[in-house]
């Protein structure tokens, strides 16, 4: 009898102890959202999933914060001992645990970051940087506003000491105060400025924000997204992801151009971002459609801190610069073929070939262009796209700042069918379209 009892008190599936862990779990579901829809095949016993499989909804999320906000108040850390500011490598691991996805899927610990980039390279990204600002001055179709103009002094004033790369200041181009460009500006929402405590309290917008998207990002690309540590930022380590807002972004971006475009993953997609700032949302982009060419049309400041940047982060893979094309009459799939990445200023646009984009990409700059520029490059997103367009644009005009129309006033003259059109979490028109071609 003693050894039944026994059995049934530490063994057995309906063990007493199976009963409290089955009411606390199903207790504990009333804070998950629906991507974290726990069960079990046998009645009243639920089982409490391992943390980094739990996605919480608006009632976690508030408890999520409250507590890890006094904890950080009065002891300086977070509730979970695995979640820290990250600011330096941290060795790969050798097993896994319940914080953290297993294997590892963080996009920044497969990345070669400490590996040497050629001073040739330097060179080279250096000559462009100075030939493309060159072609841009000369070719009249592009005005610059103010705005601009005041951050192309800057960004000199930062990244160049008589007409060289400052180099120690290239490297930490994602931790520096007080940029005018917001894309830069924004990295140092934790910044080394702050004090700790202050980063961790911040940081907590962050992990809110994380779950928040979760009900809206494809788990796959949400699990693999992970900021790079090219550039020196700051971010929380939650879950083993370098998380900050922007990147966070790029992951929403790449879920609704996965999940709404028949893109295949395992197929060479000839991608262009416009506007595409130093180079984050290709990097997350390439990472899940590897086989892909990126294309990434820039400002000449831009077009220098992404040739850093996706070096960096691919440093076995090839990217196309200014001369490799300088001499093109038109640009065609053969001569993108060659590449992995190709970034270019504003100019070549009209180089490349009719229908040769899979997809187009535009995120908030088209709403900071004179409207003579988005003419050039609306007119050219009809003419290259073969396929899909995706745009995260202000819907109307806002003179104050950019003094630029907004995507009402988007000259579109083909035809599109909208896979996606609403207004997003960033307060932008959300836009997802097919082209029609004439048949």
């Amino acid at each position: 009898m003693f050894e039944i009892i026994k059995k049934y008190l530490i063994e057995d599936y309906h063990r007493p102890t199976a009963k409290i862990i089955h009411f606390y779990a199903f207790f504990k579901k009333l804070f998950y959202n629906n991507k974290s829809n726990i069960f079990s095949e046998k009645s009243l016993l639920l089982k409490n999933p391992p943390e980094s499989t739990i996605f919480y909804n608006w009632f976690g999320r508030f408890f999520l914060i409250f507590f890890n906000f006094f904890s950080i108040l009065i002891f300086n850390r977070f509730i979970n001992s695995h979640t820290h500011l990250d600011k330096s490598l941290i060795p790969k691991k050798t097993k896994g645990t319940d914080n953290e996805p297993w294997p590892q899927q963080s996009i920044h610990t497969f990345e070669k970051i400490n590996e040497k980039i050629d001073t040739n390279y330097f060179n080279q990204i250096e000559k462009n940087y100075f030939d493309s600002l060159e072609m841009i001055i000369q070719d009249k179709r592009f005005e610059d506003s103010d705005w601009w103009l005041s951050f192309r002094k800057e960004f000199k004033n930062n990244f160049f000491n008589e007409g060289k790369i400052n180099l120690s200041s290239l490297e930490s181009f994602r931790s520096k105060n007080d940029f005018k460009a917001e894309i830069l500006n924004d990295q140092n929402f934790l910044s080394v400025k702050n004090s700790i405590k202050i980063n961790k309290i911040k940081s907590l917008f962050i992990i809110n924000l994380y779950h928040k998207l979760s009900s809206h990002i494809d788990l796959t690309i949400l699990r693999i997204t992970s900021d790079s540590f090219c550039g020196n930022n700051l971010c929380i380590n939650y879950r083993g992801q370098r998380l900050n807002s922007r990147v966070l972004r790029y992951a929403y971006y790449s879920s609704q151009i996965k999940t709404h475009t028949n893109l295949n993953t395992d197929k060479q997609n000839f991608i262009l971002d416009i506007g595409g700032g130093y180079g984050g949302l290709v990097r997350l982009l390439k990472n899940i459609y590897c086989k892909s060419t990126f294309v990434l049309v820039e400002l000449p400041e831009l077009c220098m801190l992404s040739n850093f940047f996706l070096k960096k982060c691919f440093p076995n893979k090839k990217i196309g610069l200014v001369n490799d094309f300088i001499n093109k009459k038109e640009i065609t799939s053969e001569d993108l073929n060659k590449f992995d990445f190709v970034v270019l200023p504003q100019s070549f646009m009209e180089l490349f070939s009719d229908n040769l984009f899979d997809l187009v990409i535009n995120t908030t700059s088209l709403g900071e262009m004179t409207e003579k520029t988005q003419n050039f490059y609306i007119n050219n997103i009809e003419r290259i796209c073969s396929s899909f367009f995706y745009s995260m644009n202000r819907s109307n005009t806002r003179i104050e700042k950019y003094n630029a129309r907004g995507f009402y006033e988007f000259n579109f003259k083909k035809r599109w069918l909208s896979l996606i059109y609403k207004y997003s979490h960033t307060y932008h028109v959300e836009f997802l379209g097919k082209i029609l071609r004439d048949r």
